[in-house]
């Protein structure tokens, strides 16, 4: 293949988002060696790196990032995202955008031909990118493997092989998470309890009660707390409910670092959310507590063989899961039909599965859905 001298890659979203879609970025970089590839992506809201970069800086899957806000109907931000486009000159654009419906992935086609791109890849069409499907086995698609499946055309990708989640962190980064680490701690486990979706939210006593019984099995363990800067206050509050040592990190690390951080820890338990995911990518043994927003497997974190990945999926009242459930968590509903008890029972056999952290971490052992 010869690669054109410029690649523009497509793709929206939060640091969950990209990090679904890190397989997709190995491929293309695989693909394109030797091409600058540039993302375009949603503005930031913090006005600081956007998302999808403050993964993968650093990492060689990406150069250099476009940002717009998402949404916009201003035509004056629509010709300066178009000329900077054209200022690029891309002869190729990878669509990684989520299906929005027919018309919206039209525009989008039409748009970026308008911008001078003579071939674009991966444009959702079909009902499979509109709509979440079950596969042949019964269960829902994942979320890598349907973004996975538009990029056919480069030739296989296994959705299972760790280092296509690899985020290439550098020496430097490393040695950040080194220094930042107590120096007194050798042993960690980390917990994400903030979450920007409010039906995703387990509740202030369920972490409590999950917290002390945890602490009381795990008294020489240093627990660390990650999350965005609006979880610090939550994080600090929580914490008290550890008996042992216990770091906040909350919004004082970068997501790379946080990465880093990661990956000295035994543990990580959180909500479906960015550090969730990164946590799962970076080989941690990971638990995710899950809502109905979502059909159970489609944002599951990682790869279903990963013996590493565990997740508390609640009951689905008949066993069926629909739209209609989407946005509960009245009492006895979604996420707080998750009990402490089995989220501790769930913890405590993953953790001491993957005592060893110096143990390979991806083994080809399915682990399923646990439902509480």
């Amino acid at each position: 293949m010869s690669p054109p001298n410029n690649i523009l890659i497509y793709r929206l979203g939060s640091l969950g988002d990209t990090v679904i879609a890190l397989p997709c970025f190995h491929l293309i970089r695989k693909a394109y060696p030797h091409s600058k590839i540039t993302i375009l992506t949603n503005q930031p809201v913090s006005g600081k790196a956007a998302p999808a970069m403050a993964i993968l800086e650093n990492s060689g899957l990406c150069d250099d990032a476009i940002s717009y806000p998402v949404g916009t109907r201003s035509q004056a931000e629509l010709l300066k995202v178009r000329q900077t486009i054209r200022q690029l000159q891309p002869l190729t654009l990878f669509n990684l955008v989520a299906g929005r419906g027919f018309l919206k992935s039209l525009r989008d086609y039409l748009f970026f031909r308008s911008c001078g791109i003579k071939k674009i890849i991966g444009t959702p069409w079909h009902r499979r990118d509109f709509v979440v499907q079950k596969t042949s086995d019964g269960e829902w698609e994942r979320e890598a493997q349907r973004l996975a499946s538009r990029l056919a055309s480069l030739g296989p990708i296994d959705l299972a092989d760790p280092h296509l989640w690899d985020l290439k962190l550098t020496h430097g980064e490393r040695n950040q998470a080194l220094e930042a680490l107590p120096a007194h701690g050798k042993n960690f486990i980390a917990v994400s309890v903030g979450t920007k979706v409010p039906v995703k939210d387990w509740g202030e006593a369920n972490w409590e009660k999950l917290l002390a019984s945890l602490s009381e099995k795990m008294s020489e363990i240093t627990l660390v707390l990650l999350g965005a800067p609006d979880e610090w206050e939550r994080s600090e509050k929580l914490r008290q409910a550890w008996k042992g040592r216990s770091i906040n990190f909350s919004g004082k690390t970068l997501p790379r670092i946080s990465a880093a951080i990661l990956e000295r820890c035994s543990l990580f338990i959180g909500h479906d959310s960015g550090p969730m995911h990164l946590a799962g990518a970076m080989g941690v043994p990971t638990l995710g507590l899950f809502s109905w927003q979502n059909p159970p497997g489609q944002w599951f974190p990682g790869h279903g063989s990963w013996k590493t990945i565990k997740v508390l999926y609640p009951p689905l009242p008949g066993g069926v899961w629909h739209d209609g459930l989407k946005m509960k968590r009245g009492v006895g509903e979604g996420i707080l039909l998750l009990h402490p008890d089995a989220a501790f029972q769930e913890a405590m056999e993953l953790w001491q599965a993957n005592a060893n952290p110096t143990v390979a971490r991806f083994n080809a052992v399915p682990a399923g859905i646990v439902n509480s």
